[in-house]
């Protein structure tokens, strides 16, 4: 150029960031799980390790909001229900929707303009029960056959007492558990399965099992696995 820094004679960026995030993909958000998202951009960031929620206002950027995931994000996209998929390093998928206990608390205080889409929620994740096993679970177990992978097989595991099911090497965690994996049908507060699907070092301390798996998503697991298993 004949004046440096302007790129005399190129289409002008909206926005830049300095030094490059390593944008990965972008999507405009549709508004069926965050409502006061509508219409923003969500940027998925390899460098920056974070999706950053950007607000436009015709074509100008008002403000860019940074949400760490402490992943290097590779592809972005909306499900069908909504929800918004990240892929990270590792073939790690990591889904971004609304928290329950948020929607629930947000329903009793009746700001509609915050739980527009909490009644659709639950039935998005419950229907989504094999696509979150497929991508969390289905790598390491087998859910029909009686054949350990690099977990154990889970035919028959709830009802089944913790650790012990035959030829395979359970951590010490595991094997100390005096208690079964409880079915999905049990009260909420035994549905040991569940509990530790949400947070497996707090369930076993020990354990060295790491899992990004929200309670909601956790119970749809449990479903569909009782559902599969005998």
């Amino acid at each position: 150029d004949e004046e440096a820094g302007f790129h005399d004679g190129f289409t002008k960026p909206v926005f830049a960031w300095l030094p490059s995030i390593g944008i990965s993909n972008l999507v405009v958000n549709d508004a069926r799980w965050f409502p006061l998202w509508k219409d923003d951009l969500l940027i998925s960031s390899l460098v920056g390790r974070a999706l950053f929620r950007v607000r436009r206002h015709g074509t100008d950027v008002q403000y860019v909001e940074r949400i760490d995931v402490d992943n290097r994000i590779r592809d972005l996209a909306q499900m069908p229900d909504g929800r918004i998929a990240l892929l990270a390093d590792a073939r790690k998928v990591l889904f971004l929707s609304r928290s329950y206990a948020y929607c629930n608390d947000e329903a009793k205080l009746n700001r509609n303009v915050y739980a527009v889409d909490c009644p659709d929620t639950v039935a998005a994740v419950a229907a989504t029960g094999a696509q979150l096993y497929d991508a969390h679970c289905s790598g390491c177990h087998n859910l029909t056959d009686e054949q350990h992978g690099i977990g154990p097989h889970l035919v028959g595991v709830l009802g089944r007492r913790i650790g012990s099911v035959g030829g395979y090497l359970f951590s010490d965690a595991l094997r100390s558990r005096d208690e079964v994996w409880t079915s999905a049908r049990e009260t909420r507060c035994g549905r040991a399965l569940e509990r530790f699907l949400t947070n497996p070092k707090q369930f076993a301390p020990g354990t060295s099992k790491s899992l990004n798996i929200t309670p909601a998503e956790a119970r749809a697991i449990v479903d569909f696995i009782e559902g599969e298993t005998p």
